[in-house]
């Protein structure tokens, strides 16, 4: 019989996953309590790892790492912790959840932050500046599009469309003179960096001289 996961016991904190889980089991059974420790350490660099690959802007202190770790282990994990662990009634005490922002966002793909961007551009007086920022803008939204729409055609025209759908139309000869990035370029990057492009546009605009 396949092993699903749904015939398996409940994950502790799913966020470290399985993997996590049975490395912690495996502890549990280890003879030798400083062995225990030693390798609970190990578990723990591992869910820093992990916590990090998933949560690249955040931050996790060692503390709260081995504060996880026993509730992964159901508090059953008997070693020498460094730090004094939080009891069950400690961890249950937590803040209410806030509750999440009701904006009206107009193109979901794009986010808030975009359109935050996009009100920033209109706000701005200043000619050029106010088309680089439009400009800034229009790659972030192909880099998020493209992300989000990995095997999506290169489509510059529905880049621009959305952009004047945010502003509703307004500034469209600014927008129209924004220069979009080609998809390639974007795909490298984890966020668009627009001090990385200058130097790239600076260059196409050489050959094209040429």
């Amino acid at each position: 019989m396949e092993n699903y996961n749904t015939r398996l016991p409940q994950i502790k904190l799913p966020q470290y996953g399985r993997s996590i889980q049975r490395m912690v089991e495996f502890c549990r059974n280890i003879p030798d309590r400083h062995k225990r420790t030693v390798y609970a350490g190990t578990i723990v660099k591992a869910m820093g790892d992990l916590f990090r690959e998933n949560n690249p802007e955040a931050e996790i202190s060692q503390q709260a790492l081995w504060d996880h770790l026993a509730v992964i282990s159901g508090y059953r994990l008997d070693i020498d912790y460094p730090y004094p662990i939080l009891s069950r009634e400690e961890i249950k005490a937590r803040p209410e959840h806030l509750p999440l922002p009701q904006h009206n966002i107009m193109i979901r793909t794009y986010g808030k932050v975009v359109e935050q961007l996009v009100q920033q551009a209109m706000a701005t007086e200043d000619p050029a500046r106010r088309i680089m920022l439009f400009e800034l803008t229009a790659n972030q939204m192909k880099r998020i599009f493209l992300v989000n729409n990995p095997l999506a055609e290169e489509d510059d025209n529905k880049i621009i469309h959305d952009l004047l759908t945010i502003t509703d139309g307004k500034f469209s000869d600014d927008i129209y003179q924004v220069y979009l990035h080609p998809a390639d370029q974007l795909r490298k990057l984890t966020q668009y960096d627009p001090a990385a492009q200058v130097v790239t546009k600076k260059k196409k605009k050489k050959k094209k001289k040429k």
